[in-house]
Parts: structure tokens; C-alpha cells; sequence
């Protein structure tokens, strides 16, 4: 009895200090236009994906919650090469945190009667493509969490990347990992440093607790203003703006100085600002 009640805490304990961080994904795939034979084989894809994705534990740390994201892929055209049919596809990842990536170049073999499976040796076009964005979904989530929380998980994929050019399957690669390396690049540092400070700043605000949320607001306005002083057109700061102009417009309503800045470094949401200039 006393070993049975010790392994049971033990299982507790286990269970209490490594969680894991959740995927749940909802797939779309739109294709349509094949003719039918091809549309029949990729019946069972978007499950396939769906339980990829939502069925692991990708990282174990103490934040356990559920990452929300929607996959929306078009597949294109299906070629006909050596002995594998090649998809060529358009990928679209979102996330409610407001990460989100296209991609236009995925290239992948498939057969229906294949199962997608973590466990592989060498490079998968399909299920290494899939890692590849759960762990830059990932990061970017982490990174509101603390400064720089994903940093181990950028690298794990540029370990993918890595791996992938020195395979068969290299098209889109290059630009894929152009765009890692702008996100984790030296100028676009300061915004990521000051990601923990806006989503705090963003639970005040809920709270209803509006003067300590605009002070952490400040706070990500100078992380915005240094990578604006040093790259203007930041691609990252720009998919910052695009997800969270209304958030912004709402933390600094009222406080004008800050919303013709604002207006200054995101004309495109001009309007959203503008709405709060008393």
C-alpha cells in the first residue's frame, strides 16, 4: 500500500512540474478545382493535420495553456515526379496572440495511405513544414510570456531550416528562413523585448485597472519608436500593427501625443487612432 500511494505522487509530482504547451489547430483546405480522383486522395488530410498538431505536447514549460490557431492551405496543382505526386500549396497560419505567417512555396509528397508521425529521421517536406511553424507560432507566443521565451524555440526551427536546404526539398526555404532571421534580428529586438509589457498591459486594461495599463503602454511605445528610428518598414513591426492597431488605439485613448505617433509610424490604421484623439 505504502508503494502504491508513493508512485502515485510521484505520477502527480511528474505530471504538476512538466506540462505541455497545446496546439489547437483548425484546418482548411480548399481544393476544389482538381478533378476528383485528386480531391478523393486528400479527403483525410485535413484530419491528418488537425491531429498533427493537436494531439502533441510540442514544448514543456509552465505555461499550460491552449495556443489557438487557424491553417488555412490551397493546394494549387498536383505534378507528377519520379515515383512521388508533388503538391504545390499556399499556407496560411494564424494565431489569436496575433502571429501569423503566408506562405506561398510548400512543396510536399503525399500518399492517403501514409500517417503523419513525430518520430522521423530524415527530412519530411510535409510533417518538418508543419514543425517548422508550430515552433514559430510557439515563439512568438512565448515571447509574451517573458523576454525573449522564444528564443530556444526560433531555434529549433531554424534547425529545421537548416535541414531542409540540405535536402531534395529546398524550394522556399531560403525566404523561409529570411523571414525567421528578420524576426529574431538585433533591430527588430526592442519590440520583442516589450511584448510581455503590452499583453500585461492589455490584462490591466480588462481589469479595468487604466493608469497601470498606460504605463506599461509607454513602455511598448518606446520598444515601437526604436525599431521605427532604426527600420521604419519593419516587417514584424508591421504584422505587430496589423494584429493589434485596436489594442494600441484603446490603451492610448485620450492621450493624443501618443496616438499621432501612432498615426506617425502606422499610417495604414490611421483611422482606428484618429477615433481616439479627444
Amino acid at each position: 500500500m505504502k508503494v502504491y500511494v508513493f508512485t502515485l505522487l510521484l505520477v502527480l509530482i511528474c505530471f504538476m512540474t512538466s506540462q505541455s504547451q497545446v496546439l489547437k489547430v483548425e484546418v482548411k483546405i480548399e481544393y476544389m478545382h482538381l478533378s476528383q480522383d485528386e480531391q478523393d486522395k486528400l479527403v483525410d488530410l485535413k484530419s491528418k493535420i488537425e491531429q498533427y498538431f493537436n494531439g502533441h505536447g510540442w514544448i514543456e514549460d509552465e505555461y499550460e495553456y491552449d495556443v489557438n490557431c487557424n491553417i488555412q492551405i490551397i493546394v494549387e496543382t498536383v505534378q507528377k515526379k519520379t515515383f512521388e505526386k508533388i503538391y504545390k500549396t499556399q499556407f496560411v497560419i494564424s494565431s489569436e496572440s496575433g502571429e501569423n505567417f503566408y506562405d506561398k512555396n510548400w512543396e510536399f509528397p503525399y500518399e492517403p495511405s501514409a500517417s503523419l508521425n513525430h518520430t522521423k529521421g530524415q527530412f519530411d517536406p510535409l510533417t518538418h513544414f508543419l514543425d517548422f511553424y508550430a515552433f514559430m507560432i510557439l515563439a512568438g507566443e512565448m515571447d509574451t510570456n517573458g523576454q525573449f521565451f522564444g528564443t530556444p524555440l526560433y531555434n529549433k526551427a531554424m534547425d529545421i531550416a537548416n535541414q531542409a536546404m540540405l535536402s531534395q526539398y529546398t524550394k522556399g526555404w531560403s525566404q523561409r528562413i529570411d523571414e525567421l532571421l528578420k524576426i529574431t534580428h538585433v533591430r527588430t529586438r526592442p519590440l520583442r523585448e516589450v511584448k510581455p509589457a503590452f499583453f500585461e498591459a492589455l490584462y490591466l486594461y480588462k481589469n479595468g485597472k487604466y493608469n497601470k495599463a498606460y504605463q506599461l503602454a509607454r513602455k511598448v511605445m518606446q520598444g515601437i519608436q526604436k525599431v521605427v528610428s532604426v527600420q521604419p518598414n519593419n516587417r514584424y513591426l508591421a504584422i505587430f500593427f496589423n494584429a493589434h492597431y485596436r489594442q494600441l488605439a484603446i490603451l492610448f485613448a485620450g492621450r493624443n501625443a501618443e496616438l499621432e505617433k501612432l498615426i506617425e509610424f502606422d499610417s495604414k490604421h490611421r483611422e482606428a487612432y484618429r477615433k481616439q484623439i479627444r
